[in-house]
């Protein structure tokens, strides 16, 4: 019986799951946001790249508090990448944050629900006059659509301007009712870069309020992208630009966290390897940056190649240790991969260079020699563009692999495709 095709989830793991070794996170910060000595607001930032596992902890922060903190926390989940399509995250922020209370099953914040809706009603208005008076209708109409919005315009400029003062005064209401404010922000890095910084300056302005903690998800790249373009006009260099966006942040984060590199051995232990891979989960853990979503890609990448060798005879025979090395490239090194499947003979000159046989600054004839007059040149630019240019590469081209399989490399990339 041939072997069923394993794939991971991406999704962000709970407390029970825990194999990034997060845990070590969760109890200071858990007892920051419920501290009695913390003083408020207070602001979280927890940093990372892309597939670190910011959406992890931040889920098993908020199974703590479910936990053990239900009474005295109440936690509102904001996406901005669901609302990406919105105007302005500031309303569906608000919509959030009304929803979240209204579900509270001792109904103790009946009146902040009220308040809240009658401020998203008044701000949804405006929205909705905006589009009205767009339409193809009559003088009349318009006139009196034009005096609608002016007035409700008004309305609305007054509302923004006590919206600080009203979301205070409503945030007070939660304290006396023995809880406190955490509001979650996670998936940033998904967002356009104008509304990553619309959402920034909006938390900024509206949610710096006591008895309000917000734990956000971040990775600095991004917030220097939105920086990037809301400055542009400006024609700020890369370092001004990571300059503001440090400023952007330090106003606003009063605990940052950045991430530490998981343990990736200790990650591999906890998943579900093909038989064939534990011999190889050393190399694996050489080679793949310490990033779970990384890893889970080459993994499942690696599942669906190995069901599909499963069932035809020819490919059948391909090395496992081969076939990991070749995806970890696709992955991590796209340009050197892209280069290995025009030149395949590439991947044996860098095991060769790696292992001191070949050196890129060797003469031209060497090249001439391995390679003839057409290939020469062409291999010896790639061998010193990709020598030594990422760390990781050296477990890649460790060793002999590329060149015991020389000849059948061909058909390892007809499978694994570009």
């Amino acid at each position: 019986m041939e072997n069923p095709c394993l794939v991971l989830s991406d999704a962000p793991v709970g407390l029970k799951s825990d194999g990034l070794g997060f845990q070590r996170y969760v109890r200071p910060l858990v007892s920051i946001i419920t501290g009695e000595t913390t003083e408020t607001p207070f602001t979280i930032g927890v940093f990372g790249p892309w597939g670190s596992g910011k959406s992890s902890l931040l889920r098993m922060i908020d199974e703590s508090l479910a936990g053990d903190y239900a009474d005295r926390t109440v936690r509102v989940h904001f996406n901005p990448w669901v609302h990406r399509k919105e105007p302005t995250m500031l309303l569906p922020l608000l919509h959030t944050l009304q929803d979240t209370l209204k579900e509270d099953g001792k109904q103790r914040f009946r009146e902040v629900v009220g308040r809240l809706g009658h401020v998203i009603a008044t701000l949804t208005s405006d929205v909705l006059l905006r589009k009205a008076s767009g339409g193809n209708v009559s003088i009349e109409k318009i006139k009196e659509v034009s005096k609608q919005y002016a007035e409700q315009r008004g309305m609305v400029e007054s509302e923004i301007r006590n919206l600080r003062k009203t979301l205070q005064a409503q945030a007070d209401v939660v304290a006396e009712n023995g809880s406190r404010l955490v509001i979650f922000i996670d998936d940033l890095d998904r967002c356009e870069p104008h509304e990553i910084i619309d959402l920034l300056e909006s938390v900024k302005l509206f949610l710096d309020l006591r008895n309000v903690i917000v734990v956000m998800a971040i990775a600095k790249n991004v917030v220097d992208r939105g920086v990037a373009v809301k400055y542009r006009d400006f024609g700020f260099e890369a370092a001004k630009v990571v300059e503001i966006g440090d400023e952007y942040l330090d106003k606003m984060i009063q605990l940052p966290l950045t991430l530490m590199p998981i343990d990736t051995g200790a990650f591999l232990g906890h998943l579900t390897l093909p038989q064939e891979l534990e011999a190889h989960a050393h190399l694996l853990e050489e080679m793949v940056a310490p990033n779970p979503r990384r890893i889970k890609r080459v993994l499942n990448a690696y599942s669906v190649m190995r069901t599909i060798a499963q069932a035809d005879p020819e490919l059948h025979r391909l090395r496992p240790d081969v076939v990991l090395r070749l995806l970890v490239l696709r992955i991590q090194s796209p340009e050197l991969y892209e280069a290995v499947i025009v030149r395949p003979e590439l991947a044996a000159a860098l095991e060769d260079a790696y292992g001191g046989r070949l050196s890129p600054e060797a003469a031209d004839h060497r090249f001439v020699e391995r390679y003839g007059t057409t290939s020469a040149t062409p291999m010896k630019e790639a061998l010193k563009r990709f020598h030594r240019s990422q760390e990781y590469l050296g477990a890649v081209f460790g060793g002999t692999a590329f060149a015991e399989e020389k000849e059948q490399l061909p058909r390892y990339l007809t499978m694994l495709g570009s």
